[in-house]
């Protein structure tokens, strides 16, 4: 990750910055909603954090030496809504599709409970409720150092 940014401060023009926007590693949530009720809260049992904490530490090490400034950071909501499992499924799926490592036999059987519980939760609340994917994530403006 560190040679990514190395490459792109060699490519930004000199007045120019570069916006990283990447998950907090703050656990990430399912949740139900039905208007601004949430019904339904669980952290998602498969999130581990390390991809992050590696973006993190190669954010600092460009900063530490110098290649970059940051001029602002700040961290905003970023949840995903469907209208069912099936809908919160595909996403996960689509959004994962570039990790190719099995995913821990424990951890899916975990995954596999969670959504049962939240359709039921779904079917119970009625029209009107929906799911959401919930994470934070962590917008930073740098700027290359002179």
């Amino acid at each position: 990750m560190v040679h990514a940014l190395e490459e792109i401060r060699r490519l930004l023009k000199p007045d120019g910055c570069l916006i990283d926007i990447h998950p907090t590693r703050e656990a990430k949530f399912i949740k139900v909603h039905r208007g601004n009720d949430i019904l339904f809260a669980e952290s998602d049992p498969s999130y581990c954090g390390e991809d992050v904490k590696q973006a993190e530490e190669a954010l600092t090490q460009v900063i530490q030496r110098g290649l970059f400034t940051m001029e602002h950071e700040g961290k905003f909501d970023l949840p995903v809504y469907g209208s069912s499992i099936a809908e919160l499924q595909e996403f996960l799926a689509e959004n994962e599709a570039y990790d190719d490592s099995p995913m821990n036999e424990e951890v899916e059987a975990r995954m596999l409970e969670l959504f049962t519980r939240v359709e039921s939760v779904l079917k119970g609340a009625g029209a009107g409720s929906e799911v959401a994917y919930h994470e934070r994530a962590r917008i930073t403006r740098l700027r290359p150092s002179a």
